[in-house]
C-alpha cells in the first residue's frame, strides 16, 4: 500500500510539473469545466494592448470656411430673413423636358454628384488651386447643374463666369450663385450651348469648363455640346 501511494503521489507531482511547463491558463476552482475556461485566467505573457479605433482620413469631409455661430445666441437668426421665401426656383417645368434633361431636373442627382467629396474636392483643387490661370479670365461654364464649379471659377478670381443648364436646376443654381453673394460675378442662362444668345462673341472665352462626364464616360454624350463651344468661342 505505501509503495503505491508513494507512485500516486509521484504521478501527481509529474503531471502538475507538465502543466506548469505548457503554460497552461488557470481559473478557479468549481469555474468552467470540459475545456470551457470561464475561469479567471492569469497571462501575465499575452497581454495586447487594444489599438486606438481610426476614424478615417479627414480629407474625405468637405471643409467648411464659415466661422460657424459666435456669440450670444440672440444673434444666430434674422427673424425677417429667415421669415422670407427661401427658394423662388421650381421644378414645375421638369416633365416639359425630354428623359435626359428631366433627369437633371430634380435635387436628387445633383445631391448625390456633391457629396461624392473625392469628385467635388477634385475640382475645387484644380480650380482654386490655379488661380493664376483663372485669374482676370472669362469662363464658360457647359452644363453648371447647381453652379459649383462656376462658384469655383470665381473665387479663383475669373473676370466673369457664364453658367448655362438647360435642365430646371440651372434655376436653382441663380439661386444659389445669389445666396453666396456672387451675382456679379456669374450670370447663369438656362437653354442650350447652341441655341442660347450669349453677351459675348465668337473667340472671347478664355476658359471652358464641364463636368461632362457621364456614366461609363460618354453615357450622357455631353462632350459634342463642349466641343461645339470650344470651336465657336474658345479664345484660340
Amino acid at each position: 500500500m505505501h509503495d503505491e501511494s508513494a507512485n500516486v503521489e509521484q504521478a501527481r507531482q509529474s503531471h502538475e510539473k507538465q502543466n506548469k511547463q505548457r503554460n497552461y491558463p488557470k481559473y478557479k476552482r468549481g469555474e468552467g469545466h470540459r475545456g470551457d475556461f470561464k475561469g479567471e485566467y492569469k497571462q501575465k505573457n499575452n497581454v495586447e494592448k487594444l489599438k486606438p479605433f481610426e476614424f478615417g482620413r479627414k480629407d474625405k469631409v468637405l471643409k467648411s470656411s464659415e466661422k460657424g455661430f459666435t456669440g450670444h445666441s440672440d444673434s444666430w437668426f434674422d427673424e425677417d430673413r429667415f421669415n422670407k421665401p427661401k427658394v423662388k426656383a421650381t421644378f414645375d417645368k421638369a416633365n416639359e423636358h425630354d428623359y435626359y434633361f428631366n433627369s437633371y431636373s430634380s435635387h436628387h442627382i445633383h445631391e448625390e454628384m456633391l457629396k461624392d467629396t473625392h469628385r467635388t474636392l477634385s475640382y475645387m483643387n484644380a480650380i482654386e488651386g490655379n488661380k493664376e490661370d483663372f485669374k482676370d479670365k472669362v469662363v464658360l461654364d457647359i452644363g453648371c447643374g447647381t453652379g459649383i464649379l462656376s462658384i469655383f471659377a470665381a473665387r479663383a478670381g475669373a473676370k466673369h463666369v457664364y453658367a448655362i443648364d438647360n435642365a430646371e436646376i440651372a434655376l436653382f443654381a441663380r439661386e444659389i450663385i445669389k445666396d453666396n453673394g456672387l451675382s456679379d460675378k456669374i450670370t447663369v442662362f438656362k437653354g442650350k450651348v447652341e441655341e442660347v444668345e450669349f453677351p459675348f462673341k465668337e473667340g472671347e472665352i478664355d476658359i471652358i469648363i464641364s463636368e461632362w462626364m457621364g456614366y461609363f464616360l460618354l453615357y450622357e454624350s455631353m462632350l459634342d455640346c463642349v466641343l461645339w463651344a470650344r470651336d465657336k468661342y474658345l479664345n484660340k
